[in-house]
């Protein structure tokens, strides 16, 4: 579902949702170690890539109420993005929204089915989102100058990680809103999908199959060997007893 709402929102048509959703599939599942996997990457990026192109040349002939459209009008009325911005553009928002929409989900699911979905869902749905926060870490910053931090010194031209989840359980956050999608000017502008396709899908599961259970132990779960992402490589249910 998430893969078909970010492509309804770019604009992909709809006769190309069902190659969206297997190139989708392709991008979150990817394993490293298998190069079946890394080839089905390849294609799955060669497809985005060549179906983005297309999509924002049919945009600039015929353009719609989504957001490729939006993005050509900026580029051809102001000229503020290229052609290779807009389909890296287009890109990323699939990538940043369908990967971490996908996780947030399974992430989800695995406490829920672990623990049973609370009967005042809505007014639990912004602690359970945030604690299966998939994005362990904000973007990857870079010390400019050396800095020092109690008695730490960060180098000039080193990496430096923000802990989202450390900032978050931090005791002395009273009540400061969650990190999770960000703040201020840079406060995700997908946060608002994000609610919505958990608030679509999550409940949804325990209304088709009021029984569904864990096919394995909670312990057994497996998630992906990734220090950017935190998410399942597998959710194995049985949907009914």
């Amino acid at each position: 579902m998430p893969a078909l709402v970010i492509g309804e929102l770019l604009g992909v048509p709809a006769d190309r949702h069902g190659e969206l959703r297997a190139a989708a599939t392709a991008m979150v599942t990817f394993d490293a170690s298998s190069k079946e996997s890394a080839g089905r990457l390849a294609e799955a990026v060669k497809w985005l890539a060549g179906t983005f192109t297309s999509v924002v040349r049919a945009k600039r002939d015929e353009p719609g109420d989504d957001l490729i459209s939006g993005w050509v009008r900026a580029r051809d009325d102001a000229d503020l993005l290229s052609e290779d911005e807009l389909v890296s553009l287009a890109f990323l928002m699939m990538l940043a929204g369908l990967e971490n929409a996908v996780h947030l989900c399974g992430n989800i699911f695995a406490t829920l089915l672990s623990t049973g979905i609370p009967a005042d869902w809505k007014a639990r749905r912004g602690e359970l989102m945030e604690a299966a926060n998939p994005l362990p870490f904000a973007i990857r910053r870079f010390a400019v100058s050396d800095l020092a931090i109690g008695d730490q010194i960060i180098p000039k031209g080193d990496t430096v990680l923000l802990s989202v989840f450390g900032a978050d359980s931090d005791p002395a956050r009273n009540g400061r809103p969650s990190l999770m999608f960000g703040r201020g000017p840079h406060y995700c502008l997908g946060a608002q999908v994000s609610d919505l396709i958990v608030d679509a899908v999550v409940p949804e599961l325990f209304i088709r199959y009021p029984r569904v259970r864990l096919a394995v132990p909670e312990s057994e779960l497996e998630y992906r060997a990734s220090w950017r992402s935190h998410g399942l490589v597998a959710l194995p249910v049985r949907l009914r007893n």
